[in-house]
């Protein structure tokens, strides 16, 4: 039950959306290039949606199911591999079990298995086992597709993976994990879905990635807004401790409402009357974090803001998948 905790399953939803989206995104392209080749028989001819299904590459689901299984593990070994860092370099040693509900923590920041008293060890061995596993199947997404160069960007993955807060000179404590979240959790898991579905990029596609990669952002920053007083005791100077909790705050809402009005736009692009409920339902989601963010520091429920932050998240994988769709 530990390593269930140190594998942060609450966050996961973050590499489920972008390989969704990236999927949606092929789909979309699919169903684009199969409208354009099929013969119509006279005027008005419509080709409903669905119509393309048979002329999926018998391999895309299996395709799809290696990429969600390589953003899977690859963020797993990257929550072990900060948890075992972080523990080491004494950065969560306010979050045990037994402190937290201290005084200088957080009530809603969850405790970390090497500040709890795990073997760093362990937690290490745990992160390099769950590497491998995303090595594995990252391996085989390569053979079954042939772009070769997907071993670059896998290697990369776990460069930045361990780099985030590992090592002597961690980015991540020097403001630019957003950064890193953002290129990752969004453009390079969805945009490389797509690639890896269809070997190609589309509008859709692009703007699938920013959405995701800023919600993304978005979960990070309620954290580091929730850690910033922690955080900056312990020198991890975070966008939010290098510019402050109001600035940062604003760039939580700023994140989520661009998400969200860029599935608007993708649900124009696609003209999807599926896309407009969804698209609704981000904005409405965007809005309830907004008015989060709007509270003093005392009086936010950051358990309550993380979870409408990884609910947008889902929200904007569902949206996506609808503007392939017409019922």
């Amino acid at each position: 039950m530990k390593l269930l905790s140190g594998i942060r399953p609450r966050t996961l939803i973050l590499s489920v959306t972008p390989v969704l989206i990236g999927g949606a995104a092929a789909i979309s392209d699919i169903e684009s290039r199969f409208r354009e080749s099929r013969a119509c028989p006279g005027p008005g001819c419509h080709v409903g949606h669905g119509f393309w299904l048979p002329y999926v590459p018998p391999t895309f689901l299996l395709v799809w199911l290696l990429c969600l299984l390589v953003a899977l593990f690859l963020q797993i070994a990257a929550n072990l591999a900060n948890d075992y860092s972080d523990g080491v370099r004494g950065t969560d040693r306010a979050r045990t079990d037994s402190s937290a509900t201290s005084s200088g923590t957080s009530p809603a920041a969850p405790t970390r298995l090497v500040s709890s008293g795990t073997d760093p060890s362990s937690v290490l061995v745990a992160a390099i086992v769950f590497a491998a596993l995303a090595c594995e199947a990252g391996l085989v997404l390569t053979f079954a597709t042939s772009h070769w160069w997907f071993l670059i960007v896998g290697i990369l993955c776990l460069l930045a993976g361990w780099f985030y807060v590992g090592g002597k000179h961690p980015y991540g404590y020097r403001g630019l994990g957003d950064l890193a979240v953002f290129l990752f959790f969004g453009l390079v898991a969805t945009l490389g879905t797509q690639y890896a579905l269809t070997s190609r990029i589309t509008a859709m596609g692009i703007c699938g990635a920013i959405s995701a990669g800023l919600s993304a952002c978005a979960v990070l920053g309620v954290n580091n807004l929730r850690d910033a007083d922690t955080d900056r005791q312990a020198g991890k100077n975070t966008l939010v401790v290098l510019l402050g909790r109001q600035a940062g705050s604003i760039i939580v809402a700023a994140e989520a409402l661009l998400a969200a009005v860029l599935l608007g736009v993708t649900t124009v692009l696609q003209s999807s009357a599926t896309g407009i409920c969804a698209t609704l339902l981000a904005l409405s989601s965007a809005a309830l974090l907004v008015s989060d963010t709007m509270l003093p520091h005392d009086e936010r429920d950051y358990r309550l803001m993380f979870r409408h932050a990884t609910f947008l998240s889902l929200v904007l994988a569902v949206g996506y998948f609808l503007c392939t769709l017409e019922f």
